[in-house]
């Protein structure tokens, strides 16, 4: 699949936003010392959907999925193609945030 993103989900719900919403007191500091390693986009509040790309993936697998995979469950993999993306709002060098 040429230009391939990748969608991390645990239970259906983007792992960082359940991530966020999940994260035990006692991870905290863990979390802290990799916050920023992928940007975090300044977006009005509203619906969207985060695809990594393929630097966005080594770094989610290197910083936070080893973090996430402590408390999040059913952490799954999505591959999409960027062709496929209809309201692309916001990219950088880690990813695509897709607006829906």
């Amino acid at each position: 699949m040429k230009n391939k993103l990748y969608r991390y989900a645990s239970n259906g719900e983007g792992v960082f936003s359940a991530g966020k919403r999940l994260l035990p007191k006692e991870l905290v500091p863990e979390i802290d010392k990799i916050r920023g390693s992928i940007p975090k986009p300044n977006l009005k509040n509203g619906n969207y959907r985060f695809y990594l790309k393929s630097k966005g993936k080594k770094v989610y697998l290197k910083n936070y999925y080893p973090i996430h995979k402590k408390y999040l469950k059913n952490i799954t993999i999505e591959k999409v193609s960027y062709n496929k993306l209809k309201n692309i709002i916001y990219e950088d060098e880690c990813q695509v945030v897709e607006k829906i």
